[in-house]
């Protein structure tokens, strides 16, 4: 019972991942991403929200885009106040 729990949770991890790829653009990839992130037992609290510690080459291979990328668009987010991105460390904004 219990294996049969764990692929039911996998593919649906899986069926995400692939409606994400699908049909999101790289900005809602990246900030998916980040939420899906702040939520991990590993995250930790931050008086502002979730703080998680990740590299933009680790971020920019689970979606599918260049670190440069990355950079840019934690930049537009950081600019639009919804996380604060400082070298590996980001804090995600509301989401405790």
């Amino acid at each position: 019972m219990r294996l049969s729990s764990q692929m039911a949770r996998r593919l649906q991890v899986t069926s995400e991942k692939v409606g994400n790829l699908a049909f999101l653009d790289v900005t809602g990839r990246i900030a998916q991403t980040l939420l899906n992130l702040a939520k991990q037992p590993d995250a930790m609290t931050h008086p502002d929200g979730m703080q998680i510690k990740i590299t933009r080459q680790e971020i920019g291979q689970i979606v599918g885009c260049s670190r440069e990328t990355v950079g840019r668009i934690l930049k537009m987010l950081e600019d639009q106040n919804l996380i604060s991105a400082h070298g590996k460390t980001i804090v995600v904004y509301g989401t405790r």
